[in-house]
């Protein structure tokens, strides 16, 4: 398996980042296409996405029922091998963190190959052990 460079892998979750504020469907497209393979999956607690198209609908959808929102690092980007963490908080600006979450990469010959999402609060467990 060939292993990207850190900064490499910390530059492309920092302009996925940039994706998920780009309210122009267009340039969301084009920014899917530098970041994420072409056959992208995205598993929100919601539902999975598949490919360039679905993805950015479903961000599309959400910053419209979000307005003012903005996504921003909650704290610095890890990662090692072929996988990323980013811990990311979204709310507006007199709120940044009110929604927070983390988001798991997997990266592939340079692109993101897939994506888990967890949101605080919405993904807790609720089996008892």
């Amino acid at each position: 398996m060939q292993y990207f460079e850190l900064t490499s892998i910390t530059n492309l979750v920092e302009k996925h980042l940039q994706l998920w504020g780009e309210t122009d469907g267009n340039k969301r497209i084009r920014l899917a296409k530098e970041i994420y393979h072409e056959d992208i999956q995205v598993t929100d607690p919601g539902e999975i996405l598949n490919g360039y198209e679905e993805v950015s609908n479903f961000i599309g959808k959400l910053l419209s029922n979000s307005p003012g929102f903005q996504f921003s690092i909650a704290k610095p980007i890890e990662n090692h091998h072929n996988t990323a963490v980013l811990s990311w908080q979204f709310g507006p600006s007199d709120e940044p963190g009110k929604i927070c979450g983390l988001d798991i990469f997997t990266i592939q010959k340079g692109k993101v190959s897939s994506l888990l999402i967890f949101v605080d609060g919405v993904t807790a467990s609720t089996t008892n052990s």
